[in-house]
């Protein structure tokens, strides 16, 4: 199957379009690692001229197919200086399908601020794009950028932007599309401010060809009768959100306190930051992204001010993980993070890491520049992250990430990071699997990237595997990252695979593109992206060792269960010995010869 990536250097102004077969990596998440292969150094500077942000829709993306309207960025991360790849909602990727765009590559930097607009009028692609002056707009946040552009240039355009973060080269500074959806993870808000792009507007009326109109229909209808059956995309996320996970991660012994110090919490406290307590509380209704059933965002409110969230991450790791219990603090921490471009996750997680630097004497109070970041303390936010978003006093620090500030401080072990990204909030310790899947997702510490093994191990029903099993690690690991890259490749929502599996997929692809693809196919296809995504981090100088988790999840235990749970330096060996086997790499984790030549790699 043919598409087009449109190619933008921005410091030269040219626009110019590549065409690619994307049969082999299905769109999104795959076809935007391919087409990053071609066009970014592995080992370039990632904050540098030479970094490139490749943004791609799927075949699916816009169709009716439920959740169709996810879009896939990757970059090389300047948080990591791994492979940054991210996925965000909202309506972004089905109006940048809509506007004629298969994906979309920027290169280059610009010698002043600039944004970019896409729109369907017109003749050849080329001649649709257009890049502007954007001096007015630097300084604005999110929501002051999106509101200006659609003034300009219509209601109807989907507007994608950084803030303040990102302009400061924060370095886990998001992407921000529709105001509050956030491509969020690795920093790429700060690869747009390095290049001097503020803003892509995107807009269009142009629908998605599909093949077989009627076969469609069929196994939309299929699809959406199995997701209507199932409780959690029927009604529990509507209803409480991702929130609503609080109490279940904390019945299983794994939602962390005090930067990973132990998962042990006061309940009474934790009913205080629940999804229930929020839907009761300060939801003043749910909304959906593009086309979707489940409707689990949640459009809050605190006194005076409005915005999304907090998401079940977000409430837990600027909440419990930095032992504070105060909704309403995280709910203004979390709409500022918003509307100046910045992942919450790893905010989270380099505040915490900071409060034990103090907690430790390893800082000083004065080291903080008169605003000290303390366990407990509820009172930083909203004032903290905006200190970060300008790298004022040690916002300046902080805005390094974990990583960078335990180094610079001479106690690296105080970082809950893998290869530099924040920990997600689910110890790993309680569940092998997901701590495999830490360690061998592509872009770091990420349940998503590195597969959501969480759920097969306390609330999977029929898919559930034994939770603190080492011999089945690699394989639940590797299954739950292939799902996710079949996902995020045909730019559907994560939350379909509570209802849907890989055939409901396969059926719809097929309708779609007219080409018959069965479960398997979609399988070998995520062997082969997942092998790209390998082959990019050893080029980028990664190896086993960087596989690893941070000392503490190895040397110091928590309790579930009335046992002592840690993954030992010998469980990590071994599960990575058989994750390696199993993906066909060798003992270092390079891909074998004859692994790619089975998955069809070239």
């Amino acid at each position: 199957m043919k598409c087009k990536a449109t190619v933008i250097a921005l410091g030269a102004r040219e626009i110019k379009e590549q065409e690619y077969d994307s049969e082999k990596w299905l769109g999104g998440r795959g076809l935007a690692t391919r087409i990053l292969m071609d066009h970014c150094d592995p080992a370039c500077d990632p904050l540098g001229v030479d970094n490139v942000v490749v943004m791609a829709a799927s075949p699916l993306t816009g169709t009716i197919a439920p959740t169709a309207g996810r879009g896939h960025a990757v970059f090389k991360s300047p948080l990591t200086g791994a492979i940054g790849s991210c996925n965000s909602g909202g309506k972004w990727g089905k109006v940048m399908k809509s506007a004629g765009l298969d994906a979309m590559v920027i290169k280059g930097a610009a010698d002043s601020p600039v944004y970019i607009t896409v729109t369907d009028k017109g003749g050849a692609l080329t001649g649709r794009v257009t890049i502007h002056d954007a001096t007015d707009l630097w300084g604005k946040n999110v929501h002051e950028t999106t509101a200006i552009l659609q003034e300009r240039h219509g209601k109807s355009a989907s507007v994608l932007t950084i803030g303040q973060a990102g302009e400061n080269l924060v370095r886990f500074a998001s992407l921000m599309n529709d105001k509050n959806r956030a491509y969020g993870r690795g920093g790429p808000g700060a690869v747009f401010g390095s290049k001097n792009l503020k803003a892509i507007v995107v807009s269009g009326a142009r629908k998605t060809e599909v093949a077989e109109p009627a076969r469609l229909k069929k196994s939309v209808e299929q699809s959406l009768h199995t997701m209507r059956a199932v409780p959690t995309t029927k009604r529990v996320l509507r209803a409480l959100g991702t929130a609503g996970l609080v109490h279940l991660i904390n019945m299983m012994g794994i939602l962390p306190r005090r930067n990973f110090q132990d998962c042990s919490h006061d309940e009474s406290l934790l009913d205080r930051i629940s999804g229930e307590t929020i839907a009761e509380k300060i939801l003043e209704k749910p909304g959906a992204c593009f086309n979707c059933p489940i409707v689990c965002q949640r459009h809050t409110r605190v006194g005076e001010k409005t915005g999304e969230g907090p998401e079940y991450e977000t409430v837990v790791l600027m909440g419990p993980l930095m032992d504070i219990y105060d909704l309403e603090a995280i709910t203004l921490g979390n709409y500022a993070a918003n509307e100046l471009g910045m992942d919450t996750m790893s905010l989270g997680g380099a505040l915490a890491c900071a409060a034990e630097l103090l907690d430790d004497e390893e800082i000083k109070p004065s080291d903080f520049k008169g605003f000290p970041v303390r366990f407990g303390d509820a009172e930083i936010y909203p004032r903290i992250v905006q200190m970060i978003a300008e790298r004022d006093g040690i916002g300046d620090l902080i805005a390094e990430g974990a990583r960078e500030m335990a180094r610079r401080i001479g106690r690296p072990k105080s970082a809950m990071t893998v290869k530099g990204l924040e920990i997600p909030a689910y110890d790993p310790r309680g569940m092998p699997a997901q701590a495999l899947g830490y360690m061998t997702s592509p872009t770091g510490a990420c349940h998503l990237r590195g597969g959501y093994s969480v759920g097969l191990g306390f609330f999977g029903g029929i898919k559930e595997v034994p939770r603190f099993l080492i011999r089945q690690a690699a394989l639940t690991a590797i299954n739950q990252q292939n799902v996710g890259i079949i996902q995020d490749s045909l730019g559907v929502c994560r939350f379909t695979g509570y209802a849907l599996g890989i055939e409901h997929w396969a059926r719809i692809y097929s309708a779609v593109t007219g080409k018959e693809t069965g479960a398997k196919d979609l399988e070998r296809a995520a062997d082969r992206i997942a092998t790209l995504e390998k082959i990019f981090n050893i080029r980028a100088g990664f190896s086993r060792a960087d596989d690893d988790l941070p000392p503490r999840f190895k040397t110091e235990p928590i309790i579930i269960e009335k046992k002592a749970r840690l993954i030992s330096e010998n469980e990590r060996n071994r599960m990575l010995d058989d994750y390696y086997t199993e993906r066909g790499w060798d003992r270092e984790g390079a891909p074998l010869n004859k692994a790619m030549e089975e998955i069809d790699m070239y």
